[in-house]
């Protein structure tokens, strides 16, 4: 994984947008950088800004960000700002990513929503976006979480030692952390669960089948053979209920049938009565029966009368409205006279009314025509107004504008007079030939500037390349003098060595000779006495290792010195060669502007040899020049606009008097304000009133014809009716009349009759089966009991019969609960092997990796990691000393450290110095970093402090460490850091500087 580039805009003390490119650049040449700044500018945001926008978490804070966070810790926005982002561009396996995490302020000063989103690098579709999604679609992708990332490819401030110094349970849990292996925690804490759940599953088991009870087989016996005395009781008993029942049954339809036969008579009786009452009804609709078929012809003679009547009326109220509007027409005649002021008949009406408008219509044409062309001239007057004052023409829109254009004009002529110049081509012309001169004088302006700064810059170059060479030929010399020192140098050490080693051997077989003792065999030569027992080499083999050490220091400081020198030396031979090239790339350049200069006096016929203030002089006076012709051509376009203006004001003025013309003619013909409107609305009223008049006249004629068709047609109905009418003894209509029923009254009493007809009908019915039912009781009726008794004994019978079915259930039920508990016992007893089994298999996984927290199995799990953590550590803390190498025990909870100076003695991590602590927990996060590279190919690392705590020399073998680390893993590798000599030994630096307010701004260089 791999950290192309950020951007971030108010983050902490960041004020505003920047953007860091560690692939493009100087950051992305040197590979190794440095991130300095005052305390407080905002190094450490850098960092933050990487997990913000992936993860969505900053080391300083040991939680998620949300807005809560952010208000009531003060971190992430700057302050009084309205919004921030962070955005990361990273690379895994050749695919880019840009992850973003943003925030901004409503405008109630409130914290909205924090918005976080996934982006295909190539493409720039949005991959995920939410903060969770986002978070879990990074961790897919790098490979990583939070913790891992953090420890891995960015070592936070405070984050180096705690790791190192952690105990036991607080390191194992750091690492489950980091390589992502809670899962072995959450095996152990399930193994155990799982064991105490079938230990406990296995007890109530247990007990559940010591609480099952079964019966013996003699409590069976003594069941069955009750159950067997009881059940013929009970079937006898059931019969004796039967026959009670029936006879009761009997009885009681008895009685019943006999009051339905007292309830029958009295319905009788009533219907009876019923019937009688009905009578005159019935007269009433047999005579309504006798002349219904009349009914059609009444109603037709009743209605012709309606409508005779109804158009009696009719023919009254039109004729009101003829007189109404012959009124209305008269009116209208006189409206129309004094319209037109001309006397005006009925048949000339319209005539002369039409004639009247057109008139009127032409004369407000003619007004409206003069009015808008006198307008347009006034508009051509303001448009040429306003191209006056563009010119700078004072001109003002008033009575007296006919005097200001003259006066304008007069005192434009005079100016263009005294110029002798009036046409606008011939200033042209003269204008095109000034700026033919002016832009080569501004070019040679320009360059003679340019020259004047090159040539300086060229004399500084010279001086500096001059410097570096006698630089070079100086430490080309020392490196000789050095190497010639270390060729010198390397034998002794080489020989000093093997004559240390030579003495280390003979101190051993020393010591074995300390532990011989005289009358016994030597297990090498078989001898009994042993004369070079005290012959001890301890005083040579230490001033041998004393002197050794010395060689060695000495060696080591001159390879220092070598290496250091030969670095200086190539820097600055490259520096020199990059310096030369630019000073023939500027000689080249220089000789191109001297010879366009050159070119461009000859141009302008200017002498070279004259200062930058004489051209400067010369080209004023050209722009002066120019500006003075700009001036004659605004005089002369004044001088054009005003005469056009006269011209259009004498038009104005002599279409402003046709317009008072015209109007005064339509105000003695027409003198009020819609003439179209008052002569349509004459002209329509007259119309509508004549031909209202024509319709009502029309109307009459046809009342009166429909009323004598209707009386003709009554009349023949009558004539044909009254014989009839007469026939069945009815001499006049109004008989008929008295005799015809509504058809509701006439349905109303036809539903009566037929109600009393079925009433009779069911009676009758009801009395026929009501005696039979009696007849058939009579032959099965039991005289020797009584109703009342039966109801007494059936009650005692079926009291017996329940306590028998009760007592032969219970019977029942306990021999098929004994049956059911056998079955469950048999069940129980399989389900309790099946249980113990398990119990069996979990009882030693849980001895093995099982405990309520899960730390048995963790801790295995991350002793194994530990090694092979420590593995990676020691190779990486070789590059640092030779001196230490980490290792733990079984017996204590912290690290130890091996001290190979010391006889290879153990000692624990806390005893170490600031500095020594810094190494070891550096080559500990180096290591770490290394075994995350397994599975995640890590090609960025941040280092955020911990320097100062180093000796020069441990701090030179640090940088020197990592430099080997990015060139052998071209990684790229930034340190946080204040230490001066780190700032001054790393060339690409990223520099944050205070801007003041408490702001800071990023520089690399």
């Amino acid at each position: 994984m791999k950290i192309c580039k950020i951007k971030f805009k108010n983050i902490h003390a960041l004020k505003g947008e920047h953007s860091i490119d560690f692939e493009n650049g100087i950051l992305a040449q040197a590979g190794l950088f440095v991130i300095t700044g005052a305390t407080g500018t905002g190094k450490s945001t850098l960092l933050d800004i990487i997990t913000l926008a992936l993860y969505n978490r900053i080391p300083r804070i040991d939680k998620p960000i949300t807005e809560n966070v952010i208000e009531q810790e003060g971190v992430v926005l700057t302050k009084n700002a309205a919004d921030c982002y962070a955005e990361v561009e990273y690379q895994v396996k050749g695919t880019r990513y840009i992850s973003s995490w943003s925030i901004r302020r409503t405008r109630t000063g409130s914290l909205d929503k924090r918005k976080q989103e996934l982006v295909d690098g190539a493409t720039g579709a949005i991959l995920v976006s939410g903060v969770q999604e986002v978070v879990v679609a990074n961790e897919r992708i790098i490979g990583l979480n939070y913790n891992q990332f953090v420890q891995s490819m960015i070592l936070a401030q405070g984050q180096f030692s705690k790791l190192l110094l952690a105990k036991k349970d607080e390191r194992n849990t750091l690492l489950e952390e980091i390589t992502g292996s809670s899962i072995y925690r959450k095996i152990g804490k399930l193994v155990f669960q799982k064991f105490r759940a079938i230990e406990e599953a296995v007890k109530i088991q247990t007990i559940k089948m010591g609480e099952t009870v079964l019966l013996t087989p003699q409590n069976v016996n003594e069941i069955q053979h009750d159950i067997l005395l009881q059940k013929p009781l009970l079937l006898a008993k059931e019969t004796q209920k039967e026959h009670y029942e029936a006879k009761k049954i009997i009885k009681e339809n008895h009685i019943k049938n006999k009051r339905l036969q007292a309830e029958n008579a009295m319905a009788w009786a009533l219907f009876l009565k019923e019937k009688e009452l009905f009578l005159p009804q019935q007269e009433q609709l047999q005579a309504h029966e006798g002349v219904v078929e009349y009914k059609d012809q009444m109603l037709a003679i009743e209605t012709a009368e309606k409508t005779c009547q109804a158009i009696s009326e009719k023919i009254a109220s039109t004729k009101e409205k003829l007189v109404a509007n012959q009124k209305d027409k008269s009116d209208l005649l006189l409206r129309a006279t004094a319209l037109v002021k001309t006397e005006v008949s009925e048949q000339n009406l319209e005539q002369v009314v039409t004639a009247f408008r057109a008139k009127v219509t032409a004369l407000k044409a003619d007004e409206t025509d003069t009015l808008n062309q006198t307008k347009q001239q006034l508009g051509r007057i303001e448009d040429k107004l306003s191209e006056a004052n563009k010119l700078g023409l004072s001109l003002v829109k008033n009575e007296t504008l006919e005097a200001q254009i003259q006066d304008n004009l007069e005192r434009v002529e005079a100016q263009i007079k005294a110029k002798a110049i009036d046409t606008i081509i011939a200033v042209k012309d003269k204008k095109e030939q000034l700026n033919k001169q002016l832009l080569p004088a501004s070019q040679l302006l320009g360059d003679r500037r340019l020259f004047d700064e090159k040539k300086k810059a060229i004399h500084e170059l010279q001086l500096k390349i001059l410097q570096q060479k006698t630089q070079i030929d100086h430490l080309s010399v020392s490196l000789k003098k050095q190497q010639e020192e270390r060729n010198d140098l390397l034998p002794a050490v080489e020989q000093g060595q093997k004559e240390l080693e030579h003495w280390q051997q003979r101190k051993s077989l020393d010591q074995h000779r300390l532990e011989l003792k005289d009358g016994e065999a030597c297990p090498l030569c078989g001898s009994e006495t042993h004369p070079l027992v005290t012959e001890i080499a301890e005083k040579v083999v230490s001033t041998l290792y004393q002197k050794q050490q010395a060689l060695v220091h000495q060696l080591e400081a001159l390879n220092k010195s070598l290496l250091e020198n030969e670095i200086q030396c190539q820097a600055l031979q490259k520096t020199h060669a990059t310096n030369i090239q630019e000073l023939q790339n500027s000689l080249a350049e220089f000789q191109v502007l001297e010879t366009k200069i050159a070119h461009l006096c000859q141009q302008l016929q200017w002498t070279t040899a004259d200062t930058l203030e004489i051209w400067e002089t010369k080209a004023f006076a050209l722009q002066h020049e120019l500006a003075a012709l700009d001036q004659l051509e605004n005089h002369i376009q004044s001088r054009n606009l005003l005469k056009d203006m006269q011209l259009l004001f004498l038009e104005y003025t002599r279409l402003k008097t046709k317009y008072t013309q015209a109007k005064e003619a339509l105000k003695s013909v027409y003198d009020k304000n819609d003439s179209d409107q008052e002569t349509n609305s004459l002209l329509n009223a007259f119309i509508w009133c004549r031909s209202t008049l024509k319709n009502l006249a029309e109307q009459v004629a046809d009342y009166q014809k429909s009323m004598a068709e209707i009386q003709h047609q009554k009349e023949q109905i009558v004539a044909t009716l009254m014989p009839e009418l007469q026939q069945k003894g009815m001499a006049s209509l109004s008989e008929l009349k008295a005799k015809i029923l509504e058809e509701k009254t006439a349905n109303h009493l036809r539903t009566q009759w037929q109600a009393l007809h079925q009433n009779q009908i069911r009676l009758q019915t009801n009395k026929e089966k009501i005696e039979q039912d009696l007849a058939a009781d009579a032959k099965l009726e039991d005289p020797t009991i009584t109703l009342e008794e039966i109801g007494l004994e059936l009650p005692k019978i079926s009291q017996e019969i329940l306590l028998l079915q009760k007592q032969i259930w219970n019977q029942e039920q306990r021999l098929l609960i004994d049956h059911q508990n056998k079955e469950k016992l048999q069940e129980s007893q399989l389900v309790l092997d099946a249980l113990e089994k398990d119990l069996l298999l979990w009882s030693k996984m849980n001895l093995l990796i099982g405990d309520a927290t899960g730390k048995k199995f963790s801790n295995f799990v991350q002793d194994l990691t530990l090694k092979q953590l420590l593995e990676y550590g020691n190779q990486r803390l070789i590059g640092f000393s030779d001196r230490y190498l980490l290792d733990t025990t079984n017996d204590t909870d912290g690290l130890k450290v091996i001290d190979t100076y010391m006889g290879n003695t153990k000692r624990s991590v806390s005893s170490l110095s600031g500095g020594e602590t810094f190494k070891l927990s550096l080559a500990l996060a180096f290591g770490l970093s290394d075994l995350a590279a397994q599975n995640v190919a890590i090609e960025s690392l941040f280092i955020d402090e911990g320097f100062g705590s180093l000796d020069p020399e441990s701090l030179d073998q640090a940088i020197s460490i990592l430099e080997n680390m990015q060139n052998e893993s071209n990684k790229s590798i930034g340190i946080i850091s204040h230490v001066g000599e780190l700032k001054e030994r790393i060339g690409a630096k990223i520099k944050l500087v205070r801007t003041g307010a408490g702001y800071s701004t990023i520089e690399i260089e």
